[in-house]
């Protein structure tokens, strides 16, 4: 047992109200000394930076006992990453999920939050932002979009009738694969792959160059609690929120189908990601 005893529409309201005081203000309304490198193509904004921090503080006001992983406080101090160690509740986020996007004036991004406890997350909150549509998975419990129930919809037999959301890379990185599926979207945000997933409107995501605490543990429980079957690929292994890793990550409707994609995209895009 847990022990936690969250009110998530609260901490819904609270994400809804950094991303309306903090994020949109300042969609299509950056300067140019706002936006920045941390490596090549990984962009952060002063957007990511505020909403970090004001996620950060009324998180841990509403959980006093709590503390924080934060995807911009570890890309300043990797050490951060060993709280997700601790006993204690841990708020993984992502303070602006596709800042890509976001810094390129396109709508896929929004906020991704996850409570952490004893090694696995227990509960996750998917935030679109501009389309303020928002999915709040509770492991064991399932998981709604803007309160109606999440359910990944009926899927084709073959990978060829399957559509799927590819993150990781640009559109070329899943050309190796094209004609095995039937299309794999690319739109650079993690919580609009998986929000995908849940919402029916695709049939599997596949991540191929690594996974993250704040980019994968809000969305991998809202796919499993809505239905899917996620696992890393090659290993066949579940994600867990202490990962930071290179590897490929796949969700699918079921195991069955699950094997059937890893065998189309396993080698050929392994090595596209290369």
């Amino acid at each position: 047992m847990t022990g936690l005893n969250i009110d998530v529409d609260k901490v819904a309201e609270i994400i809804r109200h950094v991303a309306a005081t903090e994020v949109m203000p300042r969609f299509k309304n950056l300067a140019t000394g706002d936006v920045r490198e941390k490596n090549p193509g990984d962009f952060v904004t002063v957007a990511d930076e505020a909403s970090e921090k004001a996620l950060a503080a009324a998180l841990t006001a509403y959980l006093p006992e709590s503390i924080v992983v934060g995807e911009e406080a570890v890309a300043k101090d990797a050490g951060v990453l060993a709280r997700l160690d601790s006993d204690k509740p841990v708020w993984v986020i992502a303070p602006i999920d596709g800042t890509y996007n976001f810094a390129h004036n396109r709508s896929h991004f929004g906020i991704l939050v996850a409570l952490v406890k004893d090694g696995e997350t227990q509960y996750g909150w998917v935030y679109d932002a501009p389309g303020d549509r928002m999915a709040i998975a509770v492991k064991g419990q399932g998981a709604t979009i803007n309160g109606e129930k999440a359910v990944i919809r009926e899927a084709g037999a073959t990978p060829a009738e399957l559509t799927g959301m590819g993150g990781g890379g640009q559109a070329w990185h899943f050309e190796p694969v094209n004609g095995l599926v039937k299309e794999i979207i690319n739109v650079r945000s993690s919580l609009h792959d998986f929000l995908n997933l849940a919402a029916g409107k695709a049939d599997f995501v596949v991540h191929i160059n690594q996974v993250t605490p704040w980019d994968h543990s809000a969305t991998v429980l809202l796919a499993e609690e809505a239905g899917a079957y996620v696992r890393l690929a090659h290993e066949n292994v579940p994600f867990k929120p202490s990962m930071y890793k290179h590897c490929m990550l796949i969700a699918a409707p079921d195991e069955a189908r699950w094997k059937m994609l890893e065998e189309i995209l396993y080698p050929r895009l392994s090595k596209s990601a290369a």
